[in-house]
């Protein structure tokens, strides 16, 4: 209680300074990247406007390459430095939001803006707790470096390139986890498969689309088919999506297509049991026609597979851990577009007792018919992203 009052003075402060960096949408953006700004110019506004807010309080900050911005206070010489890991980048906003996520407003009580659980909320509080210091004059031993990277959500290239610069902290905790403290995480690993994508006949996929980043529960999937009875597919689509409360969607013929949208439920993917995979649902209703080629097998492998079994279970890789819990799959990033190259991006989160060795040999072994390659990624996906986006 006396934390409380002592940093209640701080809290409208505290959510104005919020409220800066939650209206910039600090999402990886492949058309704006550059050698000056490797992760979009909105990366580097918000990293920007950090550093404003730190000249503002008096702290000491410095970049690096535009992937990591540091704000520290303490004495500059101290021998030993704790650091606050944090990052300011976000997963895209997605669909189906009653407000703009990008201007966040207080409603009944909660904060509602996209980034803000994750985790610019928490990047806002150690900042606050380093101004409160500050502002108290409390001297220490050590120094504390709030360190604020940028890649957190896609490759993890930003904290590499920072220690190779500034070097490895004494010691240091991410306020990006659950109270009051975890002390160990699971591992997790995307797994790309690449394929061809040759289909011909009466049943003809012209282009699969679903999700936007491995880590994300894809919440819209879109398709355009060409099939014999467009109004049978429309029909039993209806159908589908009643028998399934969660879902919702709709269909229209246009130039002898069936175009269809499906949608689902958007969550985190380290947590794919809160969410409904609008792709694979999607996928799940399409393999019931008479699809051939890589086609079919695309649609079996994640309509069948990988569909609905956010333990893995089909792919020979279910497991738990008493202490760090289940292995869990979240299928994040599907596309198929006719006669050229897909991608299918296979999100996996496991405790100790796994490595990603097993997981990929597992993943290999479960293909059946379908002639993909697996890979670890990252590879390149900004290319892969901005083209089928």
């Amino acid at each position: 209680m006396e934390w409380f009052e002592r940093t209640k003075p701080y809290e409208a402060d505290l959510i104005a300074d919020l409220n800066q960096i939650v209206k910039i949408p600090s999402i990886l953006d492949p058309n704006t990247q550059s050698d000056r700004t490797p992760f979009g110019v909105d990366m580097a506004r918000a990293l920007a406007k950090m550093e404003e807010l730190a000249v503002r309080d008096g702290f000491r900050y410095g970049r690096v390459d535009n992937m990591v911005t540091w704000i520290e206070y303490g004495p500059a010489d101290a021998a030993e430095t704790v650091a606050i890991l944090t990052h300011i980048d976000i997963v895209p906003a997605g669909e189906g939001w009653l407000r703009d996520p990008f201007k966040p407003e207080i409603l009944d009580g909660l904060y509602f803006g996209r980034g803000a659980a994750d985790m610019k909320a928490d990047l806002m509080s150690a900042y606050y707790a380093m101004k409160y210091l500050a502002d108290h004059e409390i001297t220490l031993t050590r120094k504390i470096r709030l360190i604020i990277g940028t890649d957190e959500e896609n490759g993890w290239r930003d904290l590499p390139r920072y220690f190779e610069v500034e070097g490895e902290p004494t010691m240091g905790f991410s306020p990006d986890g659950a109270f009051p403290v975890v002390n160990g995480e699971k591992a997790f690993q995307t797994v790309q498969l690449r394929f061809a994508n040759q289909t011909t006949g009466d049943y003809v996929l012209r282009r699969f689309i679903a999700g936007s980043r491995p880590n994300v529960v894809p919440g819209e999937a879109r398709a355009r088919v060409s099939v014999p009875n467009p109004a049978q597919v429309q029909n039993e689509f209806a159908t589908y999506l009643a028998q399934y409360p969660f879902l919702s969607g709709q269909s229209e013929v246009r130039d002898q297509e069936v175009r269809l949208l499906l949608k689902g439920v958007q969550a985190h993917g380290a947590y794919p049991q809160d969410g409904e995979n609008a792709g694979t649902y999607l996928a799940n209703f399409l393999r019931r026609f008479a699809f051939n080629a890589d086609a079919k097998t695309f649609l079996d492998f994640i309509g069948r597979v990988v569909h609905d079994d956010i333990g893995a279970e089909n792919l020979g890789l279910r497991y738990h851990d008493d202490v760090m819990g289940d292995l869990t799959l979240n299928v994040g990033v599907m596309r198929f577009s006719q006669n050229g190259q897909g991608t299918i991006l296979l999100n996996f989160r496991y405790p100790q007792g796994v490595n990603v060795q097993a997981v990929t040999t597992q993943v290999q072994r479960h293909l059946g018919d379908f002639a993909a390659t697996v890979e670890v990624w990252p590879g390149e996906w900004n290319r892969i992203w901005s083209r089928n986006r």
